[in-house]
């Protein structure tokens, strides 16, 4: 062998790369979408993916300053509603997410299908303003990914 050197490189690079993208990708970044308010950059979106009726679902919102795109992590008074075909669900108390600063969350089990509008509200740190910011996601039939596909009771 003429370059041992190249192929312990070739080699490290085959362990460490899997490994680097798996860490990046184990975090959820699924983006829905962003929007800004109050000097605040909000992305939405629900974990696990896709979201499915009868099974633990998560609402997150990652926050972040707009100046510099810093983790915000002194959100007040956070509460979320959730609203689906004119029905008002909540409000539900929105909690950091431990050790992901600037991310916070919702739990729930969805039990229809359908399109959703997600509500978040929120102070910043002790400004007495209540800001707002809306997002619709969708939730979809567990049973349309089951296979086989259950059969209709007796």
């Amino acid at each position: 062998m003429r370059h041992p050197s190249a192929l312990t490189g070739l080699m490290a690079l085959a362990v460490v790369g899997p490994a680097v993208l798996w860490t990046s990708a184990s975090r959820p970044a699924v983006v829905h979408e962003r929007k800004v308010v109050a000097g605040l950059a909000v992305v939405f979106g629900a974990e696990p993916e896709p979201a499915l009726t009868d099974e633990m679902q998560f609402l997150r919102w990652r926050i972040s300053s707009v100046a510099d795109s810093a983790a915000y992590t002194d959100l007040q008074d956070a509460t979320a509603t959730v609203t689906r075909d004119g029905q008002q669900y909540g409000p539900f108390t929105v909690r950091p997410v431990r050790r992901d600063p600037g991310l916070y969350q919702t739990q729930h089990i969805f039990t229809a299908v359908g399109e959703y509008q997600s509500v978040l509200k929120f102070r910043k740190g002790q400004d007495p303003a209540v800001h707002a910011v809306d997002f619709t996601f969708r939730i979809q039939d567990r049973a349309s990914l089951e296979l086989p596909p259950r059969r209709p009771g007796p």
